[in-house]
């Protein structure tokens, strides 16, 4: 009697052994479909399509790197703008000449800083600051041949 007792348990711990196993591999699984494991595996199996998702997300940020800092600057030169409308007496004077040296400046031209926007004044203890009589900066940009 006694040695059926202990297969009985032995066969009752197994069993109860075997659905703990059971459901630790469950919980594994479930994570592994969480995490799209087999996803994964799968894309790093095929070397063309990660390229192919690269190439997509790199267009993808230009684009939107693009996009978005055109939209930056036509706000900033519609505040600009609401700012020189305001008539504030100094500061309308310097964006007028800051918005005119864009205006006239080609690309990879050479423009002049007049005198009397170098020249500052703030009161008679400060020194006044100024520049040569004209400050000429060029900007550069690369020519592509065609």
């Amino acid at each position: 009697m006694n040695l059926i007792t202990t297969k009985k348990n032995k066969k009752k711990k197994q069993d109860r052994t075997k659905v703990q196993y059971n459901s630790q591999l469950e919980k594994i699984a479930c994570h592994f479909e969480k995490i799209r494991l087999a996803d994964y595996i799968e894309t790093m199996n095929k070397p063309g399509r990660i390229i192919w998702v690269n190439l997509l997300a790199g267009i993808s940020r230009g684009v939107g790197l693009t996009v978005g800092a055109t939209l930056v600057i036509a706000i900033l030169f519609k505040i600009l703008s609401a700012l020189i409308s305001m008539n504030i007496p100094y500061l309308t004077d310097m964006l007028q000449e800051v918005i005119q040296i864009i205006k006239t400046t080609p690309a990879g031209g050479t423009f002049v800083i007049p005198e009397d926007v170098v020249t500052s004044s703030v009161s008679e203890d400060i020194v006044e600051t100024t520049m040569p009589e004209e400050t000429v900066i060029t900007v550069e940009t690369p020519q592509i041949d065609k």
